[in-house]
C-alpha cells in the first residue's frame, strides 16, 4: 500500500468516501489540477472525480480556482484538521450537554462499546426493536459492506416502521425503495430508535456510544430532524 492509499483510507473515518479521500490526497500533491488529470492521477473515474471535487468543495476541502476550464485546488490540511477538530469539539460539547441533562436515575444506561463485532451486533438489536420510527446517518458503503446490516434495515422497513435514511452518496446498493433517503454530510455513523434508544459512533463502527433514555435521544433527535431538514430528498417522503 503507498503512503497515498494509506491516507487516504484514513480520510475515510471521517466520513469521506473512497473517491473524494483519494481526489483530496491527490489534490494535495499535485496542488493544482483540473478534474481530468486529477482523475488519472488519483485513478479514478473522471466523471466520479467530477463529482468527488464538487462534494469536497461542499464540504470546504478543496477551492475551484477557475471556471473554464475547472481547475481546483486543495485547502491548507492544517485548516481543514482545525475545522474539523472544532465541529467535532461542538459535536461532543452537545452531547456532554446531553449526558449531564439526563435524569440521575438513567445516567448508567450510558454505554461505550469497542470492536466492529459488538458495534454492529448491538446496532442490529436496536434496528430489530423499532416500533414505529428509525433515523440512521451513515456513509454509503457502511451499508453496502455489511450485508447483515442493510438486512436488518430492510426487514425492518417491510415491517411498517418509518425508516429515514441519511448518506453521502445517491446510491445505496440493495435499498428498499420503502425507506427514505436523503443525501448530506455524513461524519458519524447515527442511529435514533423510536426516541427512546440512540446510538452515535464512528463512521467505520470501531466504537460508538449508545444510550437508552427518553431525554437523551429527544436532544439527539433535533440534531437529526436539523440534519434531516438541510438533506437532500432521493426517495420515499
Amino acid at each position: 500500500m503507498t503512503q497515498e492509499d494509506e491516507l487516504a483510507a484514513e480520510l475515510r473515518k471521517l466520513g469521506l468516501t473512497g473517491y473524494e479521500a483519494r481526489c483530496y490526497v491527490f489534490l494535495v500533491k499535485m496542488g493544482l489540477s483540473d478534474p481530468r488529470k486529477l482523475a488519472s492521477k488519483a485513478s479514478v473515474p473522471y466523471p466520479s472525480a467530477y463529482e468527488a471535487l464538487r462534494h469536497l468543495q461542499e464540504l470546504g476541502w478543496v477551492e475551484l480556482v477557475t471556471n473554464r476550464p475547472a481547475v481546483y485546488r486543495a485547502r491548507d490540511p492544517g485548516t481543514i484538521l482545525s475545522e474539523e477538530q472544532s465541529r467535532l469539539q461542538a459535536t461532543f460539547r452537545s452531547l456532554e450537554e446531553m449526558y449531564k441533562a439526563t435524569p440521575a436515575d438513567q445516567a448508567e444506561l450510558v454505554y461505550t462499546l469497542r470492536g466492529k463485532d459488538r458495534v454492529v451486533s448491538k446496532l442490529i438489536e436496536m434496528i430489530r426493536g423499532a416500533r414505529s420510527s428509525m433515523m440512521l446517518v451513515t456513509p454509503a458503503e457502511t451499508l453496502e459492506r455489511s450485508p447483515v446490516l442493510l438486512n436488518a434495515v430492510t426487514k425492518t422497513a417491510d415491517r411498517g416502521v418509518r425508516v429515514r435514511l441519511i448518506t453521502e452518496e445517491a446510491k445505496v446498493r440493495g435499498l428498499p425503495k420503502s425507506v427514505n433517503h436523503r443525501t448530506g454530510n455524513v461524519f458519524a455513523f447515527d442511529l435514533l430508535v423510536d426516541d427512546e434508544a440512540a446510538l452515535i459512533g464512528l463512521p467505520d463502527l470501531s466504537a460508538a456510544g449508545w444510550v437508552e433514555s427518553n431525554a437523551v435521544a429527544s436532544h439527539f433527535g433535533q440534531f437529526l430532524e436539523l440534519l434531516w431538514g438541510s438533506s437532500t430528498k432521493l426517495q420515499g417522503d
